[in-house]
């Protein structure tokens, strides 16, 4: 046995409200709706889901219709068997179907992480659909991927190991911890629900997905390049997952962009430090 039992999906979704979900060619994406105003996309980062952004979303609700998506591999929605949905492009169109599904024509983007990649191909996949763009801590540059993973051992083995390590909730919020800087901001509560969110039927196929998409070296920076729309960066001071040079070579790349840094806050900061965020992005989306 290779750690922790996967819970089937229909069990990890069982509680949760059919209309928290849409259809798309038979496939259940899990959508997280709230508040009022223009539409405000939320995109989360790997490994996370709708819950990175629980303390975010309430200071936004007054204004703006949010609509947190859970994309491919992560949360609550149901994980495809082919490799390429787990492409940027695929991501960035199935959000586009879910936005169709939805009736929302037009939206700004707020996306963390590896979730700025796929809205920087959401952008330009489907460029009159995106207003304005805020990216909080954008990963922009993967280290490369081992050459013993670009085997079918390797890749199965990595597999393995990954899913023993996820079963051990110590040894995962240790490493998890990283992303944060603020005391207090990812309890072992926290940590749990990330990993519930992550082992969850499909995870395999998720795995399998990411590391087709990896073996790409320009992945995920090229999604960023010739990105024309509006666009703040938010960078946290102490980020050990996406250091701030990093934030600024991106920055530099881009014709309209521009870099904040909110200086007491790691990698996570619509966790550590949400009402910083949430006025910064109410700020830059008030501005013509």
């Amino acid at each position: 046995m290779w750690g922790q039992r996967l819970k089937p999906y229909h069990e990890a979704t069982r509680a949760i409200m059919p209309e928290r979900f849409v259809e798309i060619d038979g496939q259940r994406i899990h959508v997280k709706r709230s508040g009022q105003g223009r539409p405000l996309l939320l995109l989360h980062g790997f490994t996370a889901s709708h819950y990175s952004f629980r303390h975010l979303a309430p200071l936004l609700e007054e204004g703006f219709g949010l609509i947190a998506i859970d994309l491919n591999g992560f949360g609550l929605t149901e994980r495809p068997r082919r490799e390429e949905h787990y492409r940027l492009e695929h991501q960035a169109d199935l959000i586009a179907r879910v936005l169709d599904s939805l009736g929302i024509r037009e939206c700004d983007v707020l996306a963390h992480s590896y979730g700025a990649a796929v809205a920087s191909a959401l952008a330009k996949q489907h460029a009159s659909r995106v207003g304005k763009l805020i990216f909080v801590s954008p990963a922009s540059a993967f280290d490369p991927l081992p050459w013993y993973v670009r085997t079918a051992v390797g890749k199965e083995l990595f597999y393995r190991l990954v899913r023993l390590f996820l079963s051990d909730p110590k040894r995962y919020h240790r490493l998890a911890r990283r992303a944060f800087h603020v005391e207090g901001s990812f309890s072992e509560a926290d940590s749990e629900v990330y990993r519930s969110y992550l082992l969850i039927e499909g995870f395999r196929d998720a795995w399998y997905g990411f590391m087709r998409s990896m073996r790409d070296p320009t992945f995920p920076g090229s999604a960023y390049d010739d990105l024309d729309h509006p666009l703040l960066v938010l960078a946290g001071g102490h980020d050990a997952i996406v250091p701030l040079w990093k934030c600024e070579n991106l920055v530099g790349r881009l014709r309209h962009a521009r870099l904040e840094v909110i200086a007491d806050c790691g990698h996570s900061a619509p966790e550590e430090i949400p009402s910083e965020v949430a006025a910064r992005a109410r700020s830059f989306l008030a501005e013509r």
